[in-house]
């Protein structure tokens, strides 16, 4: 599926989004235009879905990070819940989950009290049938995605 330059590609690109042609060029040994062109490609075929900047919550006003699991109440359209879930913006992330709950969303909120309202308004939701909320203390880790082929050996 990638060869080895694909990979090289994808893996300087996971950790520094903001790394130019010309020095993916050097570390390839391709031209800067054909790197180019491989991220295009790359982009084209959905490997890369794009570029961000990874704030700090912190530093940007959301030092409160929560994960909430949501269970639905029976005989609800699912669509409905995720569409209406997915339109407050402190939901970060949302996962359809196996479990005792059908969704895991992740939360970043200002303050604990911001976090109370936000539940609140959570709770109010049609389709909402019961949550349970894990306040994070610290956070230990957050980093790129784990590129399983970067320790396989060549095809």
């Amino acid at each position: 599926m990638f060869d080895a330059i694909d990979r090289k590609i994808l893996e300087v690109l996971r950790v520094d989004g903001r790394t130019t042609h010309a020095q993916l060029a050097k570390e390839t040994g391709l031209s800067a235009p054909a790197i180019g062109e491989r991220i295009r490609k790359l982009e084209a075929a959905g490997v890369i879905r794009g570029f961000q900047a990874v704030l700090d919550p912190e530093k940007v006003g959301l030092a409160i990070c929560a994960f909430v699991h949501i269970s639905p109440q029976p005989r609800k359209p699912a669509q409905d819940l995720v569409d209406r879930l997915l339109s407050l913006p402190e939901v970060e992330e949302l996962h359809a989950v196996a479990g005792n709950y059908a969704y895991v969303a992740k939360v970043r909120v200002a303050t604990p009290a911001a976090l109370d309202g936000f539940l609140d308004r959570l709770f109010m939701l049609e389709g909402v049938e019961r949550t349970e909320t894990t306040m994070v203390l610290r956070t230990n880790a957050e980093r790129p995605m784990f590129l399983p082929f970067l320790d396989a050996p060549e095809p």
